[in-house]
């Protein structure tokens, strides 16, 4: 059940934004930056932040379905103080964009910080789905559960959190690690993992170790070289049937023997002419 809300949560999601962006469009038109924002006559030019807004305001009076700009646009009005309206810019950033993990995130922090829990829960969820090892989300989740009481969840974030990115546990990295009341029992949940993998000791291989030669495997001999064996007496298609019941077994094959040795030579009479003589 939970693998399945899991898989309908983007679906779910994308339709929301979906008609949420239709009610944009209508409410403030195509390019909501052809007049100036609401918050442009508190800006000054002589603060580098205002001039910075300024310069995104601009940018996206031309291009105003740039995500990036968006969200650049939104975490600047987070520092000028106009969270309602950086929640719109990071909600116009995903509209754009539904896989731009970092304006989930920011949209998941800002809601959070306006008390949308429910919402800010929804949000950090879908930049899990496009970025599984996104350590901050994981320990804003964990926030998110340990407020609303369910401390096994929030463990299990806290711990996929720490290690992913143990400077979380830092407050200079990370202030909000003071908010938890559970990093103790985080921690511990995550040492079993952690000590294990830290104890490991892998041996490279010792000195003087001198690998096994392999064994080569022969050449496969050319097709002319291969002589085709000869079928052995036992083969059926090499012997003679037997005969059939009323029929004459065949004569026996011919018993080859050995030809008749030729006759001796007879050697020529000797006669007294034939006789060697001594000379005198």
């Amino acid at each position: 059940m939970k693998n399945l809300k899991m898989l309908c949560l983007p679906f779910l999601l994308t339709s929301c934004v979906q008609f949420s962006a239709l009610v944009d469009r209508k409410t403030h038109g195509e390019n909501p930056y052809v007049e100036p924002p609401f918050y442009s006559q508190y800006l000054n030019t002589s603060s580098p932040l205002d001039a910075q807004i300024q310069d995104r305001v601009a940018r996206l009076r031309e291009t105003p379905k740039s995500a990036t700009l968006h969200n650049e646009l939104g975490s600047l009005l987070v520092r000028k103080g106009f969270p309602k309206d950086a929640e719109r810019e990071f909600f116009r950033a995903v509209s754009n964009d539904d896989e731009f993990f970092p304006a989930w995130y920011n949209l998941g922090l800002i809601r959070e910080a306006r008390g949308d829990f429910g919402g800010a829960s929804r949000a950090l969820r879908r930049t899990l789905s496009l970025k599984p090892g996104h350590a901050a989300a994981h320990f804003q989740l964990g926030l998110l559960e340990e407020k609303k009481g369910n401390t096994d969840r929030a463990i299990e974030h806290y711990a996929k959190a720490y290690s992913i990115n143990h400077s979380l546990l830092n407050v200079r990295v990370n202030p909000r690690v003071l908010d938890s009341k559970l990093i103790d029992r985080s921690l511990l949940y995550l040492y079993p993992t952690q000590h294990t993998r830290q104890s490991l000791q892998f041996q490279p291989a010792p000195a003087g170790y001198v690998a096994r030669s392999v064994e080569t495997v022969s050449p496969e001999s050319p097709a002319e070289a291969i002589v085709t064996p000869t079928p052995s007496s036992t083969d059926p298609a090499v012997q003679t049937p037997a005969p059939t019941p009323g029929q004459a077994a065949p004569p026996p094959p011919p018993t080859l023997t050995a030809p008749p040795a030729p006759p001796p030579m007879a050697l020529p009479p000797s006669g007294p002419g034939r006789q060697g003589s001594s000379p005198n």
